[in-house]
């Protein structure tokens, strides 16, 4: 069975239902109120994604925390969503899939030292850090999603793209636009006419 609840910023009661339907936005969790067993919730909203004006990204996510000592909590779950990408090669929109696990540690800001000479070591850069008596679930979901977006998006593996010269998309049709490859120009043109020159 789950817990679902979240923190009314509003109201003076902590738990309120209705926040947890979908499309709620601000939700957190007091450090004081998960038990020593953990705690288990879902989530089903939608969250701003890409900072922009409105939270249109929906995603769905089981969550549990657990108590590890120390003010360290395990994080695991699993999350899923379909974020609108835009196609790096043609600009396209389209949905990407994602259904991923959640796995890692989550401990107090404060116990990451901040020092000038300090250096993050890699057990540290596999741990979240959160701020207060507070653990805002949305925050590492929002990372969680966007570490799992393809670095270059595409619609398809095998776009075509937008000509260079026209801009006509060449997934859906054929533009009578010449390239002359031998006199285009382009960064790498540039850089072989220099090293052409330095040999002569």
């Amino acid at each position: 069975m789950y817990s679902l609840f979240s923190l009314d910023k509003t109201q003076a009661s902590l738990y309120n239902p209705e926040l947890t339907a979908f499309g709620a936005i601000e939700m957190a969790i007091k450090i004081n109120d998960i038990p020593p067993e953990g705690l288990t919730f879902e989530l089903d909203q939608k969250l701003n994604l890409f900072d922009k004006d409105t939270a249109s990204t929906a995603f769905t996510a089981t969550i549990v925390i657990k108590p590890a000592g120390e003010g360290i909590y395990l994080i695991a779950g699993r999350l899923r969503s379909e974020p609108m990408l835009e196609c790096s090669r043609c600009l396209k929109s389209f949905s990407f899939r994602i259904n991923t696990e959640m796995d890692f540690e989550l401990a107090p800001a404060s116990s990451l030292k901040t020092s000038p000479e300090h250096e993050l070591v890699g057990a540290e850069l596999d741990v979240e850090f959160y701020h207060g008596d507070e653990i805002e679930p949305l925050a590492f979901v929002k990372e969680q999603l966007l570490i799992s977006l393809p670095m270059v998006p595409l619609h398809s593996p095998d776009c075509k793209g937008l000509c260079a010269s026209c801009g006509a998309d060449l997934n859906v049709t054929t533009c009578g636009c010449k390239k002359d490859v031998e006199h285009e120009f382009s960064a790498f043109s540039a850089l072989k006419d220099v090293f052409k020159k330095q040999k002569e």
